[in-house]
């Protein structure tokens, strides 16, 4: 065969299967941009195709265990074809993990999720590729990239809970300034990092009234403990009465299946936050499986995943939360959530942590 004619085969080979070749191949971007022009039935033929040929999925998520997990198995048993590896990171260790791998050339993973708070750090180093899902059309358009370089499928509120067997319901806090009473102190649990209240206050009352209010509230005996888990365990175990900020499906999962005694208040307004920020990176090595995971998170089926995970709420439209109940209450008392995301870092989040740094975890109070 000419050199000529091997050329052109292998020209139409790309254009035709969207695969990368081992050399001079089509970035990633292009493989799903090419991808993406085909009639619905066949894109999703092609990704499939492509991603029984590469077989593995790596994936970074800041989620938690359960909904990672759920997430891996409910993807598996729809493509068994694709083997899924997943990683948990989280916070600050998580970002600076990927943030060298990334540096060095070295990141494994196809998807990348991260929290609200984190997802800027990325968006600098350019590693997303964009990528545009046909599931962006079911969510609020605050919950997706215009460029494609993240989508999110939950959000998350925080509430204040109680123990109902040593906090009676007409005497529970109803606001947070209620917590301020001296006949709570010490009996109060807070989380190291509580940032979703942190900024939310200070996108409510500014930067020096959130301050005093955390030193007020410290003053008062509140005890930081890690982990909004945790916060709810403390609950039910009766070793606190109160807890300034836990997520409510956790709250409904501890009072139904483990009959806990917990109760939950609806601050006004309740702070919350867009959920994890998933994207596929530049340098994926498994494009199609990575195209088909996101799309995939987005979906009914993901939602399903997503609720039976527990923890936080689909953002899909017409989505059920797990709990219905909590939706419900929000109506029903016309409770205002503060939903925040990454555009509101550059001005919250240096300030906003070392307020916690300082306040909660040195208790410099003065």
């Amino acid at each position: 065969m000419k050199f000529s004619s091997v050329k052109v085969l292998v020209a139409a080979a790309l254009l035709g299967g969207g695969f990368c070749a081992p050399a001079q191949a089509a970035t990633v971007e292009e493989v799903l941009a090419g991808i993406n022009k085909l009639p619905a039935k066949e894109r999703q033929r092609r990704l499939e195709e492509g991603a029984r040929k590469e077989a593995n999925l790596v994936v970074y998520s800041n989620q938690g265990l359960e909904t990672i997990q759920e997430y891996a198995n409910t993807f598996g048993k729809k493509y068994p074809f694709v083997k899924v590896d997943s990683s948990r990171l989280q916070g600050a260790k998580g970002l600076d993990r990927i943030l060298l791998e990334h540096r060095v050339g070295k990141l494994p993973a196809d998807v990348v999720s991260v929290d609200f708070d984190n997802i800027g750090e990325l968006l600098k180093t350019g590693m997303h590729t964009r990528y545009d899902s046909p599931e962006k059309k079911n969510f609020p358009s605050q919950f997706w990239d215009k460029e494609g370089r993240w989508y999110v499928a939950e959000y998350t509120l925080v509430v204040i809970a109680y123990n109902t067997n040593l906090v009676k319901p007409n005497e529970a806090p109803r606001s947070y300034q209620d917590l301020l009473n001296p006949k709570w102190k010490n009996d109060i649990s807070i989380d190291t990092e509580p940032e979703q209240a942190v900024f939310a206050w200070m996108m409510e009352w500014g930067e020096e009234k959130t301050a005093e209010y955390m030193k007020a509230l410290m003053r008062n005996g509140a005890v930081p403990r890690r982990g909004h888990t945790l916060q709810v365990q403390l609950l039910c175990s009766g070793e606190t009465k109160i807890a300034v900020e836990v997520y409510p499906p956790r709250v409904m999962q501890m009072k139904y299946e483990k009959k806990c005694p917990i109760a939950m208040v609806f601050p006004n307004p309740t702070p919350g936050s867009l959920g994890s920020h998933a994207g596929i990176v530049k340098t994926a090595k498994h494009p199609h499986a990575a195209a088909l995971y996101l799309d995939f998170m987005l979906s009914e089926e993901g939602v399903v995943a997503l609720v039976k995970a527990g923890g936080t709420i689909p953002a899909r439209n017409g989505a059920k939360a797990g709990w219905q109940e909590i939706l419900n209450a929000l109506e029903n008392k016309k409770i205002r959530k503060i939903l925040i995301g990454h555009d509101k870092m550059a001005e919250l989040k240096d300030k906003g942590y070392k307020m916690m740094d300082d306040i909660i975890v040195r208790k410099q109070l003065r």
